[in-house]
């Protein structure tokens, strides 16, 4: 699904993991029979293992991010990729911040959704909060990256790829003006020259 945030940061992860994989292209509206009848919460990414693993099928962004960190093949990542999901001496920020722009990102994402029924904001009080949701988050978000293209200089994190992901699709689906949000924009730019981030944008 090459418009998903969500997937776009495990593919991103994949490549500065140095991690070989096989990508279903098919997207959540014409899903192969395999993602619909393993996965219950029916969200993109899933990550299949294979049928020797103890646990097959894996859900969420977050917790398939978790699981490649750990693989014994991720040793050949990228020298400048931090080693490990959240910085240590960060974890709780990091998290914080991954928790924050998944909350906008979904609010984002369900707005969309729920335009192309045909219901907005000024029909919809619960909708018109989740426009002010991603506002909120994101005006959070960027104060965290004021002044620094990354959480941990020097180093690239998980967080980072997120962050990046989720600001290019908010411009790719015109979610917001993201203008908005400088600091943001400068961590995406440093992103942007990394082949990993370069060659996982969306088609237009």
């Amino acid at each position: 699904h090459d418009t998903s945030p969500y997937v776009r940061r495990i593919r991103v992860l994949l490549a500065e993991l140095g991690l070989p994989f096989e990508r279903e292209t098919h997207g959540w509206l014409d899903a192969v029979p395999d993602f619909a009848a393993n996965s219950p919460i029916k969200r993109l990414p899933m990550l299949d293992r294979g049928p020797g693993a103890a646990v097959r099928f894996v859900y969420d962004s977050r917790v398939i991010a978790a699981v490649l960190y750990d693989l014994p093949a991720a040793a050949a990542r990228a020298k400048d990729l931090q080693p490990s999901l959240y910085a240590p001496e960060l974890a709780e920020h990091d998290q914080n911040l991954l928790s924050v722009l998944d909350a906008g990102l979904d609010a984002a994402i369900n707005l969309f959704l729920m335009e192309k029924d045909g219901l907005t904001p000024a029909q919809s009080s619960y909708l018109a909060r989740q426009a002010a949701r991603v506002t909120e988050c994101f005006d959070w978000a960027n104060r965290q990256y004021a002044g620094k293209t990354t959480l941990t200089p020097g180093r690239l994190a998980f967080t980072d790829i997120a962050a990046g992901a989720a600001v290019a699709w908010l411009r790719f689906r015109a979610r917001a003006d993201v203008a908005r949000w400088p600091e943001l924009l400068r961590a995406e730019a440093a992103l942007a020259r990394r082949e990993s981030y370069a060659s996982t944008k969306p088609p237009a």
